[in-house]
C-alpha cells in the first residue's frame, strides 16, 4: 500500500512539471503566433486545409503536400469562424490559376477579420506541437529515467526552432510530430514484442506520417531497423504477423484522412495534370498504381511530384553564396549555427557517454535513435533544394531525446530501459562523486545559458542564430528565406512606423501578402513575391526604406548587387531581426 501511494504521488508529481513545462512552450509559441503576420506559404496552406474540410476538396494543391497537416489548421476557423469559401477557385498548377491570388483574398478580405483567420488556424500546429512535447518526455523516461526525461522536456519546451514552426501554418511542424511519434511506437514493437496493439499505433501513426508531409517516406529505415531488431528477439512469424498489421492500419488510415475517395466528388473538381509524368519512367507505375486506385489520387500524385522533382534546383544562399544547385553541406552548417550552442554540447557529450558507456543496450538504443536523423541528414542534404533548416526539422525531437542522457548520467548512472519504472525519483550511484559535480555544473550552466538564450530571442524565434556566428543581428550575413526572413513581420514594420511617425516608407519584401493589408503604406521597390503592389513611384534617395534581407542579399534578383548600396550603410533599426530600416 505504501508502494502504491509512493508511485501515484510520484506520478502525480511528474504529471505537474510536464503540465508546467507544457504550458510555458504552448504560451511561448501562442504568444509567437500572435506577433508576427504570414509567412510566405501560410495563405496557401490555409485555403488548401479549409477547402478539403469543409468541402473535401484535396485537388486544389496537391503536388507537394498531402492534406492532413493543412486539415489539422483549418479544423479550429472551420469550426468557429465565419469564413467564406469561392470553390471555383482554379488549382494552382492550372495554366489559368486564381489559387495564389485568391489565398490571400481568402485570407484577408473574408467576413472574418485576416488576423483573427490565422492566429487561429495557427493554434493547430501549437497544440500538436505540445502533445508532441508529451511523448519527447514519455520516450525519453522509458529510455534514461526521471531525470533524463525532465532535461529532454525542457530542451524541447524552448527550441526556438520548434517554436517557430509550431507558431505557423505550414507542414514542418506536423511531420515533426508524427514522424517522432511513429518512430515512438515502432521502438515499443521492439522493446515490448511486436503485440498487437503496438502494431495498430504503430500503423496508424505511420499513415498520419505519410499524409502529413512526404517525408515521412524516410521513415523506411526506421521500420526496417526496427524489424531485423524484432526478428531477432521474437519469432519469425509473430514478428511478420506484426508488420502485417502495421502496414494495414497504415494504408487504412491513410485512406481514412481522404475519406476513403480516391478524388474529390465536389463538383468543382479539375484534373490532375498526370500529362506532366508523361514519357517519363515514372508514367507506367503510377498508370497501374491509378487504374487499380490503390490509392486516392491526389495522394499518388504528391508522391510522383517528389519523385520526379526530387533533383530539380532552386536558388540559395549561404555564407555570402549563391547557388541553384545547392551545397551538401547547407544543412549541417544550417543545424550548426541555428541550434543552441548547450544542445549542440550536450548532444555530443550524450553521445561520448553512451558509447563510453561499453553498454551493448545503450549502444543499440543510440544507434536507434540516431537512424532517422543520419537519414533525413543525408537524404535532405542530396536534394538541390536549400531554402531552410525546417526541411530537417524531424531531426530535433531525437537530438532532445538524445541530449536527455547528459540530465540522467549528471544525477546517476544510466537506468537502461528498467528506467521507466523508476519513477519514484531515486538517484542511482554517487552524486557525491567528483565526476557527477561536474555533469551537473555543466548542466546547470547549459540550463541557464539555454534559458537566457530562450527568453532573449522571443517572440523572434524564427530568426534564431547562435553565439557561433554572433547572434541574430549576423544572421542575414549566413542564411536567409525560411531560416531567418519569411515574411513575418509586416506587423512589427507597422509597429515602428507607428512609433516614429513615418507615414510612408519605401519597402522591399519578400513574402507573399499585401503590405497594405496591415495598414503599411508604402512605395513598392523589387520583392519577392508582392502580388499586385498598391505603390508604384519613383524611388528617391531620400526618407526611410525597409528591406528583407533576403532581397538586401539579392537571392531572388536578376541583380544580386541592387541593394548593394544599402549592405554598406548603417542601419537606424532592425525589424524582428528580418528588416532593416535605413534612412537617407
Amino acid at each position: 500500500m505504501l508502494n502504491c501511494c509512493k508511485i501515484n504521488n510520484a506520478c502525480f508529481r511528474q504529471a505537474v512539471v510536464v503540465a508546467v513545462f507544457i504550458a510555458v512552450f504552448f504560451i511561448q509559441a501562442l504568444s509567437t503566433s500572435r506577433d508576427k503576420s504570414n509567412v510566405f506559404d501560410e495563405p496557401a496552406h490555409i485555403l488548401a486545409g479549409f477547402a478539403y474540410v469543409t468541402e473535401g476538396m484535396d485537388y486544389l494543391a496537391p503536388l507537394h503536400h498531402p492534406v492532413l497537416a493543412r486539415s489539422i489548421s483549418a479544423i479550429l476557423p472551420a469550426a468557429f469562424l465565419n469564413i467564406k469559401l469561392d470553390t471555383t477557385v482554379i488549382p494552382e498548377e492550372d495554366a489559368s490559376s486564381n489559387f495564389d491570388r485568391y489565398s490571400l483574398k481568402f485570407l484577408y478580405e473574408n467576413e472574418t477579420e485576416g488576423l483573427t483567420i490565422l492566429r487561429i488556424a495557427r493554434i493547430g500546429n501549437i497544440i500538436l506541437a505540445s502533445i508532441l512535447g508529451v511523448f519527447v518526455f514519455l520516450w525519453a523516461r522509458r529510455l534514461w529515467g526521471e531525470a533524463g526525461a525532465y532535461t529532454s522536456l525542457f530542451f524541447y519546451a524552448l527550441s526556438p526552432n520548434i517554436i517557430a514552426n509550431a507558431s505557423l501554418v505550414t507542414s514542418d511542424l506536423t511531420i515533426t510530430a508524427f514522424f517522432f511519434i511513429a518512430a515512438f511506437f515502432l521502438y515499443r514493437i521492439y522493446t515490448d514484442g511486436p503485440g498487437r496493439r503496438q502494431a495498430v499505433l504503430s500503423g496508424i501513426a505511420i499513415g498520419l506520417a505519410l499524409t502529413t508531409k512526404h517525408t515521412a517516406l524516410l521513415l523506411a529505415p526506421t521500420v526496417i531497423l526496427c524489424f531485423l531488431l524484432s526478428i531477432k528477439k521474437e519469432s519469425p512469424g509473430r514478428t511478420l504477423w506484426a508488420f502485417a498489421v502495421m502496414a494495414v492500419a497504415a494504408y487504412l488510415t491513410i485512406w481514412a484522412v481522404y475519406g476513403f475517395n480516391f478524388h474529390s466528388t465536389h463538383a468543382s473538381y479539375h484534373g490532375l495534370h498526370w500529362e506532366k509524368f508523361a514519357g517519363t519512367t515514372l508514367e507506367p507505375f503510377f498508370d497501374f498504381l491509378k487504374g487499380i486506385g490503390f490509392l486516392p489520387e491526389s495522394y499518388l500524385y504528391g508522391i510522383a511530384g517528389v519523385i520526379s522533382s526530387g533533383g530539380g534546383g532552386k536558388v540559395a544562399f549561404l555564407m555570402g553564396e549563391y547557388s541553384l544547385t545547392g551545397w551538401w553541406y547547407y544543412y549541417i552548417a544550417a543545424f550548426l549555427i541555428k541550434t543552441p550552442v548547450p544542445t549542440l554540447a550536450l548532444f555530443v557529450l550524450s553521445i561520448i557517454i553512451l558509447i563510453a558507456s561499453k553498454k551493448r543496450a545503450e549502444v543499440k538504443k543510440l544507434v536507434y535513435l540516431l537512424t532517422p536523423v543520419c537519414v533525413i541528414f543525408i537524404v535532405v542534404s542530396a536534394q538541390n533544394v536549400n531554402i531552410g533548416i525546417r526541411h530537417i526539422l524531424p531531426v530535433f525531437p531525437f537530438v532532445f531525446l538524445i541530449v536527455g542522457v547528459f540530465g540522467q548520467s549528471a544525477w546517476g548512472v544510466l537506468g537502461g530501459d528498467q528506467a521507466q519504472g523508476d519513477i519514484s525519483g531515486e538517484r542511482e550511484g554517487n552524486f557525491n562523486s567528483r565526476a557527477n559535480k561536474i555533469k551537473a555544473g555543466l548542466l546547470a550552466v547549459a540550463v541557464i545559458w539555454y534559458a537566457f538564450g530562450a527568453g532573449r530571442i522571443h517572440p523572434h524565434q524564427l530568426a534564431y542564430f547562435n553565439e557561433f556566428v554572433g547572434g541574430p543581428k549576423n544572421g542575414y550575413k549566413y542564411l536567409v528565406e525560411s531560416n531567418l526572413d519569411w515574411g513575418q513581420d509586416l506587423l512589427g514594420l507597422k509597429k515602428y512606423m507607428d512609433a516614429n511617425n513615418i507615414d510612408q516608407i519605401k519597402l522591399s519584401y519578400f513574402g507573399l501578402s499585401h503590405p497594405s493589408y496591415y495598414g503599411i503604406d508604402y512605395i513598392y521597390m523589387p520583392s519577392f513575391m508582392v502580388l499586385g503592389p498598391k505603390n508604384k513611384g519613383p524611388i528617391r534617395a531620400e526618407g526611410y526604406f525597409a528591406i528583407s534581407a533576403t532581397m538586401l542579399q539579392g537571392v531572388y534578383m536578376p541583380n544580386r548587387r541592387y541593394f548593394g548600396k544599402f549592405r554598406d550603410m548603417e542601419r537606424v533599426a532592425t525589424i524582428g531581426h528580418s528588416i532593416f530600416i535605413y534612412k537617407f
